[in-house]
């Protein structure tokens, strides 16, 4: 199941005009996710090269925000000198981290708030090779994703949104993890899930750069690619398991395939534990509209969640999202009058599929990727950059074929008389 593309809206975002800018300050970690995007091989840049790509992104991408990743960004020696470069130029520092720096270290986290930090989205996930918590589910991770959100909620003031990478193995607790966000949604702002991806080692490929073929070293391949087919349609699919009343409102297709979705986002309201519908297309479109028209770039993140209920009064203006959910939230008062003394939140769910070899063996990426980063003067895709530093430039995947037949056989074969030169 999927949400047809005629009932979300297509995100304007573009190369040199998008939220989103990538900064890849290290590729060094402190633990071990499966399918990591990064080699732990070239260690920390200095801060004239990150100052140098935070300038460049601001120009060529026109940012709102500047999400701060590795490898681990926290373990960076000038951490709190980026966030803080990052902050003084107006743009809204977002740090990707594993939460391992920050486990039990309030004054840390103090101090990154002073630097100017936006906020946080912890990866946490079954598959991680994390200190004391390996082998555990995604049930049992539930107690670490909900220390770290009371920490930067006691701290305050900032935006937190947990991702988690989704595998056929850890498919079916989508539901779980987004009925327990809802309960908690007035310290969790939002969740992230991404399809696991990478290049498939069956055989079916061979890959080559420039023509000439190399072999593949990159951090992000699988033995097979039967953990390849997760995509946001399935996900979106769990997410409705979860609540009814979700709708993914906005979209980034594919660059090579019609049909992909492979940004999807949705932003629900509720009250803790209950929610009662989602942002509509036309809300959606008022919100990037008017925030561009206001301050000249488009918008990915919010800090606070908090939502006043005359905000509901906006429904004649977007009939299937807060229309629907304004409804929705009368029939409840009706049955639990109490829950009109409860604060409403919004809390944004995304899914990201990328990318993805076609059977041809094209590569379907994000169509106006939002998370493309600085590589040699030049923007590249922030989930290949390892290609472009090993190999000098993208992988390509060219199908093994099994049996390759002479064209002079196959014209034979159809009764053609071939010319004297070529018999």
């Amino acid at each position: 199941m999927r949400p047809p593309k005629s009932a979300m809206y297509r995100l304007p975002w573009s190369l040199n005009d998008n939220p989103i800018g990538w900064l890849e300050v290290t590729d060094k970690c402190n633990i071990y996710c499966r399918g990591c995007y990064r080699l732990n091989r070239y260690g920390h840049k200095t801060l004239d090269e990150i100052k140098n790509e935070i300038d460049y992104l601001q120009n060529w991408r026109n940012c709102d925000n500047i999400s701060i990743a590795g490898g681990e960004p926290l373990i960076h020696p000038n951490i709190l000198e980026i966030i803080r470069y990052i902050h003084d130029k107006g743009m809204k520092p977002l740090v990707l981290t594993n939460g391992v720096k920050l486990w039990d270290n309030k004054p840390f986290l103090q101090e990154l708030k002073k630097a100017g930090v936006f906020g946080f989205t912890f990866h946490i996930d079954s598959e991680q090779n994390r200190p004391h918590w390996k082998g555990k589910t995604e049930e049992d991770l539930f107690a670490l994703r909900l220390e770290y959100a009371k920490m930067v909620a006691e701290v305050g003031g900032m935006h937190v949104s947990f991702g988690s990478t989704i595998y056929p193995s850890n498919l079916d607790m989508v539901p779980r993890i987004v009925r327990w966000a809802n309960q908690h949604i007035d310290l969790i702002h939002g969740l992230v899930f991404i399809c696991f991806r990478g290049a498939p080692q069956d055989g079916k490929f061979n890959y080559t750069v420039e023509g000439k073929p190399v072999k593949v070293e990159v951090g992000y391949t699988a033995e097979d690619d039967h953990e390849l087919h997760v995509t946001s349609a399935d996900i979106y699919e769990k997410i409705k398991e979860a609540n009814p009343n979700y709708e993914a409102v906005a979209y980034l297709g594919g660059t090579q395939t019609h049909d992909a979705v492979k940004w999807m986002l949705g932003v629900q309201f509720g009250v803790k534990g209950r929610m009662y519908g989602s942002l509509g297309v036309r809300g959606m479109e008022v919100v990037q509209t008017a925030y561009h028209m206001l301050r000249g770039s488009y918008l990915a993140y919010t800090k606070g969640n908090k939502l006043t209920k005359a905000a509901l009064l906006l429904g004649p203006l977007d009939k299937k999202g807060i229309g629907k959910a304004h409804g929705n939230y009368w029939r409840d008062i009706l049955r639990n009058p109490t829950r009109a003394f409860q604060q409403f939140y919004t809390q944004s769910i995304g899914v990201i599929q990328a990318p993805d070899i076609l059977d041809d063996g094209r590569q379907d990426m994000c169509d106006s990727c939002p998370d493309m980063t600085f590589w040699n003067g030049k923007l590249v895709h922030s989930c290949r950059l390892d290609e472009w530093r090993l190999y000098g430039n993208y992988l390509q995947a060219q199908p093994v074929t099994q049996d390759i037949v002479p064209v002079s056989e196959i014209a034979l074969a159809e009764g053609e008389q071939l010319p004297v030169e070529a018999k």
